[in-house]
């Protein structure tokens, strides 16, 4: 009885060997990220934010039941964590219709804003901002029926402010900088010296500007675009 209990407790230790042998247990790996994190609605369709694993995320193009990859973001070269990018649809801004996509940095609190018009399944940059707040206003500055798109760029510890504006020509998308005038009582000692902005409620860009031999500021502002030079958009 006891020859047979031992040849059988022999055969079964044979057998586990075996077996484990023949499917050893495999390192488990971490399932990757996985899912569409958002779907913004625009007017050629849906755009989606999908995870592509743990380095990348993709955004696509949702339409007519068909998807089209538009883009495709690097961990650590374009973001850091899925919900540093966020984005929102926007219409008739320099003629173009399309979505503006922010990707926040510094736990958050900053970011940066590229306005893509999508034109035939494919993705065009046609403006950019930065700053701790979207500030940014399509407005149509020179009257001639078609929106310019003002931003203001907002940056340092006092949330210091500069302006561009991106316009539409025959020629391509221009970006404008702000030209600083001339103001006979301007302290200017340098790019902290004066701010500049676009006020929407008041539809006038606001230059305000520290005063020569004087604690306090003052400031001038205009309503058209003689403050700004402007050049051919590059997208960075």
């Amino acid at each position: 009885m006891k020859k047979g209990i031992r040849l059988l407790m022999g055969i079964l230790l044979i057998l586990l060997v075996t077996a484990c042998k023949a499917a050893p247990v495999s390192k488990t790996e971490p399932l990757p990220e996985s899912g569409v994190y958002w779907t913004v609605e625009t007017e050629q369709g849906n755009v989606a934010l999908r995870s592509g694993g743990t380095d990348h995320m993709s955004l696509f193009l949702q339409k007519d039941g068909e998807e089209t990859l538009l883009k495709t973001l690097q961990k650590e070269e374009d973001y850091h964590e899925p919900w540093d990018v966020t984005a929102w649809a926007f219409t008739d801004t320099l003629g173009y219709d399309g979505f503006a996509l922010r990707t926040a940095a510094a736990g958050g609190s900053f970011g940066t804003n590229v306005y893509y018009a999508i034109e035939g399944d494919q993705l065009e940059p046609i403006a950019d901002s930065f700053g701790f707040e979207v500030e940014d206003t399509a407005v149509d500055l020179d009257a001639d029926g078609q929106t310019e798109l003002a931003a203001n760029n907002t940056y340092g510890g006092d949330g210091h402010r500069m302006a561009t504006v991106f316009r539409r020509t025959n020629e391509g998308i221009e970006k404008g900088v702000l030209a600083l005038p001339e103001i006979p009582d301007h302290d200017n000692w340098g790019v902290n010296s004066y701010m500049s902005e676009y006020d929407p409620i008041e539809a006038v860009f606001r230059i305000t500007y520290n005063v020569k031999g004087s604690e306090e500021s003052n400031f001038i502002e205009t309503a058209g675009l003689e403050w700004f030079t402007f050049a051919p958009y590059e997208a960075g």
